[in-house]
Order: C-alpha cells, then structure tokens, then sequence
C-alpha cells in the first residue's frame, strides 16, 4: 500500500504516546477497581492488557525521544532499528497478556460462576473506550501516512483495548442485568474468546512487519514501481540503471540507484537528477533518503582497466 505525501512530526508521535500511556493508566485504575468489586475475569484480563500496553508505550515514547536527537557517530544511519525493536516489545507484552488471558479463560470454561458487581467499574470503563478507539483511528491513520513500526503496534494495541472495553461493558453489562440467569456464567468466557482471537491476530501482524525490517528486506512491489516510475520519466538523464537497492529502517526508507552515465556527463546533471528523483519519491514515501551510485556493466570495468 502507498504511503501518502507527508511524515508525521516527531512532537505528534510523542504526544500520542503520551496519551496512550495516559490512557493505560487509568485503564489499570479502572481494572483494579472492578477487580476489587466483582469476580469478573474480564477485569483481570483488562489489568494486563492496560499494563502491557502502559509498559510498551512507555517505551515506544523513549524510542521517539531518543530519535529526536538524531545521528550521531555511532549511529549513522539513525536509529531507526530502536523503533523496530520497541513494536517487537510490544509484541513480545501481547504474547503475556495472550497467554494470561487464555489460561484464565481455560480456568473460567471449567469452573463458571455466577457474575457479581462490577457496575461501578463498568460505567468508567465508557471513558477508556471512547480513548482507545480515538487512538485506534489516529494512529491507524497515521500509520497510512507514514510507515512506522510503532505506530503499526501501537494502533493494533489500541484496537485490542477498545475490543476489551467494549467486552467488558457487554459481558458485565448483561451479566448484571440478567443477573441469576444460568447462562450469563459464560458470557465472560465467550468475551475474552473473542479477545485471545484479536490478540493473535494483532501479534502476527506486529511480528511479520517488524521482522522484515530487522531482515533488511527491500520494499513491497508497489513502492518499488513507484522508484521505477521516477527513473523512467527521467530516463534522459542517464545512460543505463544496472541496479536498486532498497531497505527500511524503522520509518526510515533507504534507496540506492546503480546508474550508469555519459562520461561528459557533470557532476551537477547527477545532483539534479537526484533532487528531481528524491522529490517525486518522498511524495508517496516521506522519510526516504534517495542515493546515486554510479556504475558500469562489469565486462566494460574490465575492460576500462
């Protein structure tokens, strides 16, 4: 998928996050509160998923900062590998919370009880829900926008807490309404089934993207026909391509062109090809950094020499 015409500052990630964390916190007053209050397993599921989320936006807020400051002479090609191992965390917390969720709703399936308070915990978790899904939406967009490993976590974390709020008011909800009903013993089960099943989804996906960065693999089809697209509406400006070389690194994209040239071509024809080409390229893929290398076929090398 194509990436749209601008990057997002790094004040709206920090700001973002910081509401995230915001958000993870109350969520985890709000769980202790319904834990002390009723004998609802979606309270102790919504416990660990807040703290998770607390802990890996906690973290992906000091990855952002860190990358605030910029290359230095040990890093320079940025630090765009921490973003990528900050959403692998974060991926790493979903997995705890899976596992948790799962072995209690396993322990619920055998042992069901009936459902008792909780309404007071209920009735706050409407705020976290109205949150999270605003977060949801932001943040999905914003990683549309521009390709980061963070935000692709983040709003699928997001995603998983609006899904565990709306559980929550549904299964307690109903619970307390229909209270002495036999089957309102399993609507808890049923809740946090549908929430493991969200949970893994979210995991492959976090998992899959970030490990093809960590691999260096080159970008997807689509953007790289994009890169060719450039290179042919400025074919005039060179003699031969013998070459692309892609990566990302966290939301950085790195792209190096093997172009071969006119031997009276200029160094300044280069540079200028190489502002057109960067130009039109970050209009679909805004951090790219775009680098000519030239080149000749090898048997011409051999025989130059």
């Amino acid at each position: 998928m194509s990436e749209l015409s601008a990057a997002v500052s790094n004040k709206t990630k920090i700001r973002l996050l910081a509401l995230m964390m915001a958000m993870e916190i109350y969520t985890l007053g709000v769980s202790a509160i319904g834990m002390a209050t009723s004998n609802s397993i979606v309270f102790v599921a919504n416990f660990v998923i807040a703290f998770t989320g607390a802990l890996a936006s906690g973290l992906s807020l000091y990855t952002i900062k860190r990358m605030t400051k910029g290359t230095d002479l040990l890093n320079t090609y940025g630090l765009g590998r921490m973003e990528t191992i900050s959403s692998i965390v974060v991926g790493v917390t979903m997995v705890m919370a899976a596992t948790f969720v799962g072995y209690e709703t396993i322990l619920k399936l055998y042992h069901p009880v009936d459902q008792h308070g909780g309404l007071a915990a209920t009735l706050l978790t409407f705020a976290s829900f109205a949150a999270s899904m605003w977060l949801w939406i932001r943040n999905y967009h914003l990683s549309k926008t521009e390709h980061s490993p963070i935000f692709g976590s983040i709003w699928r974390m997001a995603r998983m807490g609006a899904l565990e709020d709306l559980l929550i008011i549904l299964a307690v909800g109903l619970a307390l309404i229909f209270q002495g009903s036999a089957w309102t013993r399993y609507l808890e089960v049923v809740a946090t089934s549908f929430l493991m099943i969200s949970i893994v989804k979210s995991i492959y996906d976090v998992f899959s993207g970030s490990m093809s960065d960590l691999l260096d693999r080159s970008l997807d089809e689509y953007n790289l026909l994009i890169i060719l697209r450039e290179l042919v509406a400025n074919f005039d400006a060179y003699d031969q391509l013998h070459g692309i070389r892609t990566r990302r690194s966290g939301s950085q994209t790195f792209i190096e062109l093997f172009l071969e040239f006119h031997p009276e071509t200029k160094i300044a024809a280069v540079y200028d090809l190489l502002a057109r080409l960067e130009t039109a390229i970050k209009e679909h893929m805004p951090n790219a950094q775009v680098m000519i290398i030239p080149s000749r076929e090898p048997n011409l090398q051999r025989a130059a020499d």
